[in-house]
């Protein structure tokens, strides 16, 4: 009689303990599948917006996964209780980044049209009385180029890369406004 309560509780035991571990599995299974779909969400942007960021993430999630494959249930669980924080932050600060460059953008967008209106009237005078600096005109065509580029870039989305192309063009017109002896640009 001893030996079947014995067998009984050790089974007992053994029932309990897999059906936690199978518990532990099931929530660390789903809570690393949350934090992918939310991540999935917000990844283009932060890996272009705040890429540091993005990889921090990402680490965090495959830290998750793997501990989830080695078997290691309450681990798994225990980093992916962070991510849906985690993963908010990085879409704010994202989006923040992107509303900072846009805001910055939309100030150069302002005062560069009139910077190149003013240059190419500087050009046009100078040509007619044959006193255009050598290379003038090829860095005036230069700084169009990047320009047109850094408005195509933003148009496509790439606001950063619309930057770097618009401190570029705006270094470029610069130095041609000295070139030509107006005041550069501020």
């Amino acid at each position: 009689m001893k030996t079947k309560v014995l067998a009984f509780t050790i089974l007992a035991g053994i029932l309990f303990f897999t059906a936690c571990d199978a518990a532990k599995k099931t929530a660390a299974d789903e809570a690393i599948k949350g934090a992918q779909t939310a991540y999935a969400a917000v990844a283009d942007q932060a890996t272009q917006y705040v890429p540091d960021q993005a990889k921090d993430v990402q680490a965090s999630i495959q830290s998750a996964k793997d501990a989830f494959d080695k078997g290691e249930y309450s681990a798994a669980l225990e980093s992916a209780k962070g991510l849906p924080e985690k993963i908010k932050a990085l879409g704010a600060a994202a989006a923040a980044k992107k509303d900072e460059l846009t805001a910055k953008w939309n100030e150069m967008s302002a005062s560069m049209p009139g910077l190149v209106a003013a240059v190419q009237t500087k050009v046009d005078a100078m040509t007619k009385t044959h006193k255009l600096p050598a290379g003038a005109a090829d860095n005036f065509a230069a700084v169009k180029q990047a320009w047109g580029d850094a408005s195509s870039a933003f148009q496509s989305g790439k606001i950063q890369d619309a930057m770097a192309k618009a401190g570029e063009a705006k270094e470029k017109i610069s130095a041609l406004q000295s070139m030509l002896g107006m005041k550069p640009a501020a």
